[in-house]
């Protein structure tokens, strides 16, 4: 895979994991509580995801399709029942699984031995999705807000069948 492929791969993750992050805490804090303990309990449980998503290797394509379909259920579920008790656990249960790709992610970086400019891009990316993700749920609702995720998903996957495409070419 190119080096400037890598670096689109990586920035596009880090929207997508901004706008998982990010998403869900807008769409918990929106229903049901802002409080500083519930960013908390919701940065916790991406933090969870993510080290199990480092222990185990976990298929990319499944688990982005997994943290996606938690993500949009939990969307749904604000729609649904606004100021639920179960609110909480939900998220925190969506955030969890959004989060093990992000262990996969930078697993796969770390084998292919491509850190620093992997994270940097990442980490770009993921600085864009902090910004975009509120302005779309400002200006776009849950509409919005459901749609970022599916969208990055979706970029994720087309750049990783061209990346498939381009390596079965190679002699």
């Amino acid at each position: 895979m190119g080096e400037r492929r890598a670096k689109i791969i990586a920035s596009v993750t880090g929207f997508h994991f901004a706008a998982l992050q990010v998403g869900a805490f807008l769409a918990v804090q929106s229903v049901s509580s802002s409080a500083w303990s519930t960013y908390a309990a919701l940065t916790s449980a991406w933090l969870a995801g993510t080290l199990f998503g480092l222990w185990v290797t976990l298929p990319a394509r499944p688990t982005i399709l997994a943290g996606v379909l938690a993500f949009e259920g939990l969307v749904g579920f604000t729609r649904v029942a606004p100021w639920s008790r179960w609110m909480f656990v939900f998220g925190i249960a969506a955030v969890a699984v959004g989060g093990l790709w992000a262990g996969g992610f930078f697993t796969r970086a770390a084998r292919r031995r491509a850190t620093d400019g992997v994270f940097l891009h990442e980490n770009n990316g993921f600085l864009l999705g902090l910004v975009a993700t509120p302005f779309a749920f400002a200006f776009g609702g849950r509409t919005a807000l459901a749609a970022l995720p599916l969208i990055t998903a979706a970029a994720l996957f087309g750049l990783d069948q061209i990346s498939t495409q381009e390596r079965r070419l190679e002699p």
